[in-house]
């Protein structure tokens, strides 16, 4: 069997968070391109309806944060062979600044959201044996990083969520994986490089020596759910020009 034919999703259902813009966008684009048939849902409404018409897909608007939502999203889409959790938020402030509220915004969203639609569209993945589940993390997960600490640890444990699932549900035949960009240049993340939160300091230390591309991301999260990855489970893949370990 061919490389090429393992990295077509003709036919399969992919359930994908946060695809107004940003990594979303890039990915929904791509497997729209590789034959899937994509369920896409974000908070914003007119920028997701967009992707969705590009796309030919459908579209669910949903707010992570909010656990009815989360539950209305993952009946809407039915049984999918992919869930793609990518929906997120940052807040970038220093720590001591960061207000209780906003902590819990960055958890809901990032954590436990992710988590409970994990669980929902999971559990069918499970009863069928079938399924491949791939959450966005970071590298701050693994280097920290200034003014993201709360997002830096909501990722830190998608990445340990991800290694367990991955041993409870690989009996039942679902792969887990998690997949953490470092810097990319997102709307999310490029008004803080811009600014130079992190940004000068932060490039000089990647070995590549520029941010990602959206499409590099995207690229790396179609390989970690096709069949090409078919023995990849529980793993944490970093794509991050060389950051942490450089």
């Amino acid at each position: 069997m061919s490389f090429s034919h393992d990295l077509d999703f003709t036919g399969r259902r992919i359930l994908l968070t946060g695809a107004a813009n940003g990594f979303g966008a890039a990915m929904a684009t791509l497997f729209h391109a590789a034959g899937a048939r994509l369920v896409l849902a974000d908070i914003e409404e007119q920028p997701l309806a967009e992707v969705a018409a590009q796309c030919g897909a459908e579209a669910h608007v949903f707010d992570q944060a909010d656990p009815d939502s989360v539950k209305r999203l993952a009946e809407a889409a039915g049984p999918v062979d992919t869930l793609i959790n990518n929906a997120g938020v940052l807040v970038a402030k220093p720590l001591l600044e960061t207000s209780f509220e906003e902590l819990r915004r960055v958890i809901d969203i990032d954590f436990v959201g992710a988590l409970r639609l994990m669980q929902l569209v999971g559990r069918g993945m499970v009863e069928r044996r079938r399924g491949v589940i791939l959450s966005i993390g970071s590298q701050t997960a693994f280097s920290g990083g200034e003014n993201r600490a709360v997002y830096a640890a909501a990722k830190a444990a998608i990445s340990q969520l991800t290694k367990s699932a991955a041993v409870e549900w690989g009996p039942h035949g679902v792969r887990v994986v998690c997949l953490a960009p470092g810097r990319s240049l997102t709307r999310m993340t490029q008004q803080t490089a811009i600014e130079g939160q992190s940004g000068d300091r932060g490039l000089a230390r990647v070995p590549l020596g520029r941010w990602g591309k959206v499409e590099e991301i995207a690229k790396m999260a179609m390989f970690l759910v096709s069949d090409a990855a078919s023995y990849v489970t529980g793993a944490t893949v970093i794509a991050d020009g060389g950051y942490v370990h450089g």
